[in-house]
């Protein structure tokens, strides 16, 4: 209405910055309004009687059909202690814990009441990783209200079954499609995205990239190699470490005869050559080389542990260390990622290299590095361990902090360690055992969230 526009306008701008229009109100109200000398009162008057006509003065609407109703869902609602701590994490604007207590639902019959899902659904609209399982866990509730509200389509129950969610869906749901039939039908899914790939922009190139990442065959090498011509930096980033996860693969023999040449042993010493006569700066290159090239060729010159620990001349150690890791985390080979942890326990690359290696290799290398780094170094370490966590691994962070004394450093481990612990840790003795008068701040809320933490679990078992 411009009538209504224009008073809040003036309303906004106040009277002395801007006069009401009275011509462009309707009759009434221009009669009643001009009747005011000041015109903050013409503009009082006037949203007087705008406003009573917008609540009541409008004729009834006429053959007006109720929305339809949402389809059954005959899944029971949460039981009442978990409704009551759904209302307690969206109160408190927990996402982390939010995010997991969902996923606890939607692994249950359960579904969440339907009061909650407008407050769900706005969680959800700002981070997206709530939306999976808020999905799951709204049902056709949730369905019926995304089909109403475009900020909340993510609720609407897709049509994945369709064949023309590759071609029109989002692209969560072309992501979720992809994930699904190279699952239950590789060669579907490798044709669909193998036709459009050329037409993808970048940011979504390298993303399904990642989706095949998890359903890597041998037969993927040749497209994996086209994509190393891709113009995106991003996406040549992550198809050759996808080609790092294929044994044997054309890719990494060209690297290891490039690089062959490259390297000599000279008793403990490593000599490098920087490579010449090619495209790229000699320290990028050289990366490329190592990072490509298989594990397997540095067998020649020694055994892991050893040949980390050999002096490097030609080349700065830290490129050729570097490079290293990154082969290690590519090929994931736990040998190369426990002597590279042993050479530099804390180095940069010694959090990602510790999700290399198996649960119990990994609990015995981080209760190792406790021995060997000083408290504030391995509190930073806590920070950026991969997760998710297994139970050894959480549980030897657990007996860690339980011996540490209040610093700010471990304070702040504690909230990482209280949050990224998985279900099977949440009855360890920090969380059982009662606390003493004298423990801290950060002792205290560690034991809470574990505690708040299994309980979640137990309410919904």
């Amino acid at each position: 209405m411009k009538a209504w526009e224009d008073l809040v306008g003036t309303a906004l701008l106040g009277t002395r910055r801007r006069t009401l229009d009275l011509a462009a109100q309707p009759a009434a109200v221009r009669q009643l309004a001009a009747g005011r000398d000041d015109p903050a009162e013409q503009l009082l008057t006037a949203a007087a009687v705008l406003t009573t006509y917008r609540r009541a003065g409008k004729r009834p609407l006429a053959d007006v059909k109720p929305l339809p109703a949402a389809a059954a869902d005959e899944r029971p609602f949460v039981p009442p202690l978990a409704r009551e701590r759904l209302a307690r994490l969206l109160a408190a604007s927990h996402p982390d814990l939010l995010l997991e207590w969902l996923g606890i639902v939607a692994g249950t019959r359960y579904r969440v009441p339907p009061e909650t899902l407008p407050l769900l659904a706005e969680a959800a609209r700002t981070k997206a990783a709530l939306r999976t399982p808020l999905a799951a866990v709204a049902g056709t509730l949730g369905a019926w209200l995304g089909q109403r509200n475009p900020d909340w389509a993510f609720l609407a129950a897709p049509p994945e079954e369709s064949g023309d969610v590759w071609q029109y869906g989002s692209l969560a749901q072309r992501r979720r499609w992809l994930a699904t039939r190279l699952a239950e039908a590789p060669e579907v899914a490798r044709e669909a995205l193998h036709s459009t790939w050329k037409s993808e922009p970048a940011d979504v190139r390298s993303d399904f990239l990642g989706v095949l990442a998890g359903h890597l065959r041998p037969e993927d090498e040749d497209f994996l190699e086209t994509a190393l011509t891709d113009r995106a930096a991003a996406v040549r980033e992550r198809a050759a470490e996808l080609l790092g996860r294929l044994p044997g693969t054309r890719y990494g023999q060209l690297m290891a005869d490039r690089l062959r040449p490259l390297v000599r042993r000279r008793g403990r010493v490593l000599e490098v050559s920087m490579p010449q006569g090619e495209r790229g700066e000699g320290t990028v290159r050289l990366r490329t080389l190592v990072a490509a090239a298989p594990l397997s060729f540095w067998s020649e010159f020694g055994p892991p542990a050893e040949v980390v620990r050999m002096t490097v001349e030609g080349c700065p150690p830290g490129v050729l260390r570097d490079s290293w890791a990154t082969a290690a985390l590519r090929q994931r080979d736990e040998a190369w990622a426990q002597a590279l942890i042993g050479a530099d326990p804390g180095g940069r690359t010694t959090p990602p290299l510790l999700g290399v290696l198996g649960p119990a290799s990994q609990a015995a290398t981080v209760g190792h590095l406790v021995s060997r780094l000083p408290v504030e170094s391995f509190a930073r370490l806590v920070h950026e361990l991969p997760r998710p966590w297994t139970k050894e691994l959480g549980t030897a962070l657990l007996d860690w902090i339980a011996r540490q004394d209040d610093h700010r450093l471990v304070s702040h481990a504690a909230v990482v360690i209280a949050r990224a612990v998985p279900a099977e840790c949440l009855r360890h003795p920090l969380a059982t055992t009662r606390l003493t008068m004298d423990a801290g701040p950060w002792r205290r809320a560690l034991t809470e969230t574990l505690n708040f933490r299994r309980e979640m679990y137990e309410e919904l078992a």
